[in-house]
């Protein structure tokens, strides 16, 4: 995931002192990849009533304070299965997220019982949705990776001692480590401080291993302290990196994974191409409400 520069610390004053009147923010928490409440990874999905501005939508991620938050809304002259989609850590803004896409497709088909989306990211990104059955598949890039051999400090912060392989991603600045086992990725126990010091470069760290069970082709862990998130619970966007590379070990294209943080959540993957990948989950939503904020200007 490659940042923007918009930050909690630059939020103006003008941002927290608004004129009166209030804008409605419809808002769900979805939990995504996942078929089970409190499990997979939880995104705000906010349906604002006005336009609101970058600021405040970086102010309503902090207050939220989940790895993601996603702001849906309509282009003028778009279809009503048409939605331009951005999304916020508590921190940043950045480009793609992928768990948080899951989430807004699962509250758009429930609210307003669309089975078929279209996403439009605020970098021009365009990612479907489609129901199927009681899961979601959906369309995501595919995020090709060069060699790359890491600094010893990083490998250190997060307790590495032994790699198979290590691998880059240049489009979101991610560093793939593949280890030994499932037990040695479930041993980690990351230093982020030191993480964060030990790299300019990157932003996202996944450690993946080779499964040895029949129930699934790999299992991962997805670290981001960089922009504000340590581990990140079920990582959608990682997976566009980590599909085309076990796609590759295993020679097929169609794989089943698990990310094994605390909270978990699965993934079904089929490769299509070089430059798509679908990916096949389920969500389930867990809160809806409504948050009235200070009306601002555009």
């Amino acid at each position: 995931m490659e940042t923007d520069t918009v930050t909690v610390a630059d939020l103006p004053e003008s941002a927290k002192n608004f004129p009166s009147g209030k804008v409605s923010v419809k808002t769900m928490i979805v939990d995504a990849f996942t078929t089970q409440p409190f499990k997979g990874n939880p995104a705000a999905i906010c349906f604002p009533s006005q336009p609101l501005t970058t600021a405040t939508m970086q102010a309503i991620a902090a207050e939220m304070n989940l790895s993601e938050t996603a702001f849906l809304t309509k282009a003028h002259g778009a279809k009503a299965h048409q939605y331009n989609i951005r999304f916020f850590t508590p921190t940043v803004e950045i480009k793609f997220c992928g768990h948080a896409t899951l989430g807004s497709a699962k509250a758009v088909m429930e609210v307003f019982q669309q089975n078929e989306l279209e996403f439009t990211t605020y970098h021009g990104l365009q990612v479907s949705a489609v129901k199927v059955g009681d899961e979601i598949q959906l369309t995501f890039p595919v995020y090709e990776t060069v060699d790359f051999t890491p600094d010893e400090e990083i490998l250190q912060a997060f307790g590495i001692t032994e790699t198979v392989d290590t691998r880059f991603a240049p489009a979101t600045k991610m560093l793939l480590i593949e280890v030994q086992n499932k037990e040695t990725l479930a041993r980690l126990s990351p230093d982020y401080a030191r993480a964060i010091a030990s790299s300019k470069l990157i932003r996202q760290v996944i450690v993946t291993a080779k499964s040895d069970d029949n129930q699934y082709d790999f299992y991962s862990r997805c670290f981001c302290p960089w922009i504000g998130i340590n581990e990140d619970p079920v990582t959608g966007a990682s997976h566009s990196m980590l599909a085309p590379y076990w796609a590759k070990k295993f020679g097929k294209t169609r794989l089943v994974a698990y990310q094994n943080s605390k909270r978990g959540g699965y993934l079904k993957l089929n490769l299509r191409n070089k430059t798509t990948l679908e990916v096949v989950s389920s969500a389930r939503i867990v809160l809806e409400g409504t948050m009235d904020i200070p009306h601002q200007s555009c």
